[in-house]
């Protein structure tokens, strides 16, 4: 009778907690929705004054957990411990409420368990604590972060590699609201702190895996260079500066320590400066990993400057003669030359200049061909000088190579014509449709389309008005509005939206 009376009570009491326990499905954005659309659930048990929350991935799997005197969506108020998991099962985040507020400590962990947050909130809503980042490849860290905070405010910032105790910086906050960062080499000794509060400061720079000390700078009060050095990844000393009273001199090394370069400086009393007098000046790109220019200086002026490609290759080198280009050359990866630009009255005379994606070639000091390549090396425009040297023929292609627009535009030395005239001819899917004709950069017949970053425009004129269409990214119609076409010339301004630039023909990408 007694076992019979016990078996009765644990099925009334699991009935209970049944029917007690309710659940409820949501879809990716936390909205309810119905079983078939659901990526996550949530199952919530009655625990005395509060109300157990459970949610669970759609594959079953507990995705939280916590207490909560209001379990409504979105707008849950916790009390207690509540814990995040992610979808293999492990901790994400655990935190302490309060009546629904954050109080006590909070702690959170990366994809490999390994702790990044650990805080403690306060009353206030304010914390304390740290957050750490780790140096990983795959989520392209370079270093070890540890970040101390107080009242909410990063009071420490230490970057390290392996080992916290060796080479590293230290970011600190002081009382008066500025900051310090002290630099430590690889042995872990203190190479210095900027602001140092002389009125000098210091810069160093580190190579990542493994960090190394690539640079070591001291700056005068007046931001110039007091004496520097640079150093390889191997260690290897590259460059040392060192200016002093009446002279400097600057010292550039290749990786084996040889000596490939030195430049002398010479003190200017009257405008406090170092001015380079003779020698080599070599400077490296920005990670210190390859030459990026060579100046060569005698009697206080540039005789060559050469310029490098990012592989450290040779690109151009130009000649000048009391501080004046006379000719530029321009190489090809393999070390050909590729052309010889000349100059005359200090400007591009005969031959072909390449300047980042564009090609331009010059004829007796007249641009007769310009050429412009998008980044995957394809000819995006090009520009040709007509046979009677009177206008320029131009073509603009998409990605794809199709023709997009066709122009003649007049060759004009009138300097005072700032803005764009031609006579331009549309294309769509490589045959031509519209026809207009720009004159100082107002349209005087015609229509065009335009791509803009917000999706595109239209110009039609329609006789002292230019009617201007706006559409968004999906081709609807956003704004319809007219423009009258002979403005003042104080209000032309290419801020007016019906303008149109030869800029504007090339936005297409």
């Amino acid at each position: 009778m007694k076992k019979l009376f016990t078996s009765a009570l644990l099925a009334l009491v699991l009935s209970v907690n049944v029917y007690a326990q309710e659940k409820t499905y949501f879809d990716e954005n936390w909205e309810k929705t119905t079983q078939e659309n659901m990526e996550y659930y949530r199952e919530t048990t009655p625990k005395g004054k509060l109300t157990l929350i459970k949610d669970f991935y759609k594959d079953g799997k507990l995705q939280m957990e916590g207490l909560a005197s209001d379990t409504t969506p979105n707008s849950e108020i916790f009390d207690g411990k509540v814990t995040w998991y992610t979808p293999e099962g492990k901790v994400m985040t655990i935190t302490t409420f309060s009546n629904g507020k954050q109080l006590g400590v909070s702690q959170s962990y990366d994809e490999k368990g390994r702790l990044t947050e650990d805080v403690n909130y306060k009353s206030d809503g304010t914390f304390d604590g740290k957050a750490f980042l780790y140096k990983d490849v795959e989520s392209e860290y370079f270093y070890n972060t540890i970040t101390t905070y107080e009242n909410s405010i990063p009071a420490k910032t230490i970057v390290y590699d392996e080992n916290i105790k060796r080479i590293r910086y230290e970011n600190y906050t002081t009382k008066d609201g500025g900051t310090e960062t002290k630099y430590y080499d690889e042995k872990g000794k203190l190479i210095g702190t900027a602001p140092s509060g002389s009125g000098e400061t210091l810069l160093v720079d580190y190579y990542p895996n493994p960090m190394r000390v690539s640079k070591i700078e001291k700056y005068k009060s007046d931001g110039s260079v007091k004496e520097g050095v640079i150093y390889a990844k191997n260690g290897k000393l590259l460059q040392e500066q060192k200016n002093s009273k009446k002279e400097g001199y600057k010292t550039t090394y290749d990786e084996s320590g040889k000596k490939i370069g030195h430049l002398v400086y010479q003190y200017d009393k009257e405008n406090d400066t170092f001015k380079p007098m003779d020698g080599e000046d070599y400077q490296f790109n920005y990670d210190s990993t390859q030459i990026s220019g060579i100046d060569i200086y005698k009697n206080g002026s540039i005789i060559i400057s050469k310029s490098f490609d990012e592989a450290g290759k040779l690109s151009s080198e130009k000649i000048l003669k009391d501080d004046i280009t006379q000719e530029i050359k321009y190489y090809s990866p393999d070390g050909k030359l590729k052309s010889t630009l000349t100059y005359k009255d200090e400007m591009p005379y005969n031959g072909t200049s390449y300047e980042g994606l564009t090609e331009t070639q010059y004829k007796e000091g007249v641009v007769v061909n310009t050429r412009i390549y998008n980044e995957e090396k394809k000819l995006k425009s090009e520009k040709k000088l007509n046979s009677k040297q009177t206008a320029y023929d131009a073509i603009i292609y998409d990605n794809k190579g199709v023709t997009l627009y066709t122009y003649n535009q007049p060759l004009n030395e009138d300097e005072d014509n700032y803005f764009f005239t031609a006579q331009i001819v549309q294309y769509v899917k490589g045959k031509p449709t519209n026809k207009s004709s720009i004159k100082k950069g107002i349209l005087q017949t015609g229509k065009i389309k335009l791509t803009t970053l917000n999706g595109s425009k239209e110009l039609e004129r329609n006789g002292k008005w230019v009617l201007l269409k706006l559409y968004g990214t999906d081709g609807k119609l956003i704004q319809e509005t007219k423009t009258l076409a002979d403005i003042p010339e104080e209000y032309s301004s290419t801020e007016n939206p019906a303008m149109l630039s030869e800029d504007d023909l090339y936005y297409f990408d």
